[in-house]
């Protein structure tokens, strides 16, 4: 967690967030010894701040410190060795620290998104249950999902009742559970060997932006991005336009015959996404997906200015 207290009192300054700190303060964060020295370059270079508003972010930033070392909480900064090189593809949007509660070792794995609608037919339930049951047994695989309701829930239940590992990227802290009914699926993908992961502060509340923020993190994060049923519009396309963005593998599950559910989502992506590919056949699925190979290796050095 190197860094994490002079991060916490960077964010803790008014108006300052990631594109801030990666864009303006980048260097001087990099460069500084430690939190005195950060609080003494801060308070030369910027005259919009008071001592007053300084030592108030400070103040709290040392608190919110205190109490997550105190706790079950790891912290993964930008400048530590774990963090995944993966995430680098968000360029000055990716997190500065990441909060993981469960097993961290989680994060090295290679991984798939699993993640769709909060409301799938009967027909995209059942596969998207025999397909997770079938990848998590047959690759070594982690599912990763956003602990939403609907294929989201499916994706980490699955894994979860076949004793497998999956992670669920959080639009809030990793102690708010939303929805609440999935606090015990929480604790159980935990129990599992699994991990939350979020990169808001432990006890933040989700916020209207938040939800976009989790999906761009799943898509960088993830090796290959799965879509069992999405509408066009929906927050789903998030996730995978990020995935195109970054130069993911996007799969999209489309059945010949869709007497029930959404696929408009399913068929843009298919006729928009010239590397996408369409899923009908779990086998064929799992057979391509063991080519990819997971650029999730750990960092070897802390990022220098050039990296942004």
């Amino acid at each position: 967690m190197k860094k994490f207290k002079e991060i916490l009192f960077l964010k803790n300054l008014k108006r300052v967030g990631k594109a801030t700190i990666y864009g303006k303060y980048w260097k001087v964060l990099n460069e500084s010894k430690d939190l005195d020295d950060l609080f003494l370059n801060i308070d030369q270079m910027e005259s919009k701040y008071s001592n007053e508003d300084l030592q108030i972010a400070r103040n709290d930033a040392e608190k919110l410190y205190d109490s997550i070392l105190n706790s079950d909480i790891h912290v993964i900064t930008v400048f530590d060795e774990e963090y995944p090189k993966k995430l680098d593809s968000m360029g000055n949007k990716k997190p500065l620290i990441l909060y993981v509660k469960g097993n961290v070792d989680a994060l090295t794995k290679p991984n798939i998104a699993v993640i769709g609608t909060r409301k799938p037919s009967d027909l995209s339930q059942s596969f998207e249950e025999n397909l997770v049951r079938n990848l998590v047994n047959s690759t070594d695989c982690v599912v990763v999902s956003g602990l939403a309701l609907g294929c989201d829930k499916i994706a980490h239940k699955t894994t979860v009742d076949e004793n497998k590992v999956t992670i669920a990227v959080l639009p809030s802290g990793v102690n708010v559970i939303k929805p609440a009914s999935h606090k015990k699926l929480a604790e159980d993908i935990i129990s599992s060997g699994g991990c939350l992961l979020s990169e808001y502060n432990p006890d933040a509340k989700v916020t209207r932006g938040s939800y976009v923020e989790r999906d761009a993190i799943i898509a960088a994060f993830c090796d290959a991005t799965f879509v069992v049923e999405c509408g066009v519009k929906s927050g789903t396309m998030h996730t995978v336009n990020a995935a195109n963005d970054y130069k993911r593998q996007i799969y999209a599950f489309l059945p010949d015959e869709r007497p029930e559910g959404s696929y408009d989502g399913n068929e843009f992506i298919l006729s928009e996404f010239e590397d996408s590919i369409r899923v009908e056949d779990i086998e064929d699925f799992i057979n391509d997906l063991k080519t990819i190979k997971s650029e999730n290796q750990p960092k070897v050095s802390a990022p220098t200015l050039d990296d942004f």
